[in-house]
């Protein structure tokens, strides 16, 4: 009987999100509209925190952040009067220094949270938002961090799509083709309904790879039907990112049509696009890159500029959905700007080996958010500034932007990402086991090739008696499979486009003679 439950959920939820499509789609947003809507959200933001406070947590015996807000001795009250005094950010920053934050590894539940002398531990679920259900519950594609569960929820589609409608207005593409060349898992789809919630359907739709006959495969496939029945979405076609020139031809007939295209996709897929049309020497001006998934640096906006198509960043994770974007004039290869509706950022210095980096604290204010976010690390750093700027996000009150954002527990590569505590364990416990040595003779340093791509060396100490590099490589991958069986695809795909290299060669230490599992050689 427990183990009909997990499908059980899946039909009740597969129906409650089908019933909903039709609803949700009927009030398209213009606009108008949205901008609107977004203004009284950016009003309001000391409500919407406080409402949260009220019901998801105050009034959720289970709330971890009950727990933590009694250890510091806050009632609701304390920080009714603390909102009123020092704003929204800086209650927040009262309350993380009292210790009411979460670390990255204590939203997943991975580690204890240790507050004074009392010890917390909880549960990646605890997280969840009591006030509302999630129609499904299935699989990001781990863009974020390791593949983990997605609330595919409509109101909160519907709240996070007016920001996007600004976003598109912005850059002037709400009336253009969008293409998707991305995976096909189902959260795929709330990225989809976003565009759809704009009256802006997709005209094509190129799969980077597919999920698998697994279960969440299976209700990938569902969910992706169910949606096309609603939408008219085209269905995925499977282009690997070794055929980034087919995506290209596309992009270039829609151009010959006298189209303006927009993609959504990585920015390792982007430059692999623009790359493959440079070589046939075609042009890519008129095509608008909408990036998603991973760091956009000087060097990968070069390489895709270099084509004569435009660049605009995004920026978020799967659980909680867009955080911030990019304007038409940003200040910097990556300057996005918070969507302030629904999210409050504050920083916490978070030392790492020799250096110490500004983690960013994120607070959910959508009544709707999946995920209850107090203070909550999501794994990056990046510098935050408070800055207006003449643009549609500035009208709407848009004035934190965040630029250089990196993460401190992730490895990123072809828009797929693993958790680094995971590569640690395979670095330290497996192969040391399997191959000999000590976990200092084996490191993982991730590099930048000419142009931006990203690719992961793992440095194998040659003391070492001859290993086959081949097997190490095959070890490690295969590895980091069995931890996670949604790492499968990431693993297949980093195989497929030579991701990683093994060499014989020494740990890098840091200033201090430390030899980490993990180093970063890019900005």
């Amino acid at each position: 009987m427990t183990s009909l439950r997990p499908l059980v959920a899946d039909v009740r939820g597969l129906w409650r999100f089908a019933r909903g499509l039709r609803p949700f789609l009927a009030a398209p947003y213009t606009t108008e509209s949205a901008m609107a809507f977004v203004r009284q959200r950016v009003a309001t933001r000391d409500r919407a925190l406080l409402a949260m406070l009220e019901h998801a947590v105050f009034a959720h015996p289970r709330s971890p952040y009950l727990r933590l807000f009694r250890a510091a001795g806050c009632e609701l009250g304390d920080v009714r009067r603390l909102v009123a005094v020092e704003g929204v950010e800086g209650a927040l920053a009262v309350l993380r220094d009292a210790g009411v934050y979460v670390t990255f590894e204590e939203l997943k539940g991975r580690t204890p949270a240790v507050r004074g002398s009392q010890t917390f531990r909880f549960d990646e679920r605890d997280f969840d938002n009591p006030m509302t259900g999630a129609l499904l519950s299935s699989s990001s594609g781990g863009t974020r961090g390791r593949p983990t569960r997605v609330g595919i929820d409509l109101e909160h589609i519907a709240e996070s799509a007016a920001p996007w409608a600004v976003w598109f207005a912005e850059h002037g593409r709400l009336s253009r083709p969008l293409v998707y060349w991305t995976p096909t898992h189902s959260g795929i789809v709330n990225g989809q309904l976003r565009c759809a919630k704009l009256g802006k359907p997709l005209s094509r739709w190129f799969a980077i790879v597919g999920m698998g006959p697994t279960r969440m495969g299976a209700i990938a496939a569902i969910v992706h039907r169910t949606v096309r029945h609603a939408t008219r979405m085209p269905r995925p076609e499977l282009v690997p990112l070794d055929d980034a020139a087919r995506v290209g031809d596309y992009l270039v007939e829609l151009l010959r049509q006298g189209e303006s295209p927009c993609i959504n996709t990585y920015a390792s897929a982007a430059m692999r696009i623009a790359t493959a049309m440079g070589e046939r020497g075609a042009f890519l001006r008129g095509v608008a890159f909408l990036l998603r998934g991973e760091p956009l640096t000087e060097a990968r906006r070069a390489t895709i500029e270099a084509s004569g198509a435009s660049v605009a960043q995004t920026y978020g994770f799967a659980e909680g959905g867009p955080v911030a974007a990019q304007c038409a004039t940003p200040a910097s290869a990556d300057d996005v700007h918070v969507f302030l509706d629904g999210f409050a950022v504050i920083q916490r210095d978070v030392a790492l080996g020799d250096e110490t980096v500004r983690a960013l604290l994120l607070t959910s204010l959508r009544r709707a958010a999946p995920r209850i976010l107090l203070n909550a690390e999501i794994g990056d750093h990046a510098v935050v500034e408070h800055e207006r700027c003449e643009c549609l996000f500035g009208e709407v009150g848009y004035a934190t932007r965040l630029r250089t954002v990196r993460s401190f527990d992730k490895l990123t590569a072809e828009g797929m990402t693993i958790l680094a505590a995971d590569a640690a364990h395979v670095l330290e416990s497996v192969l040391p086991a399997r191959f000999g040595g000590v976990p200092t003779d084996y490191q993982l340093v991730e590099e930048n090739e000419a142009g931006g791509l990203v690719r992961y060396c793992l440095r194998v100490d040659p003391a070492l008696s001859p290993i086959d590099p081949g097997a190490i490589a095959s070890c490690f991958l295969a590895e980091l499979g069995r931890i996670r069986p949604a790492y499968g695809f990431m693993v297949s795909l980093w195989e497929r486009t030579g991701t990683l290299r093994v060499v014989r060669e020494r740990p890098l230490q840091t200033a201090r003679g430390k030899v980490l599992p993990f180093r970063r050689m890019t900005s």
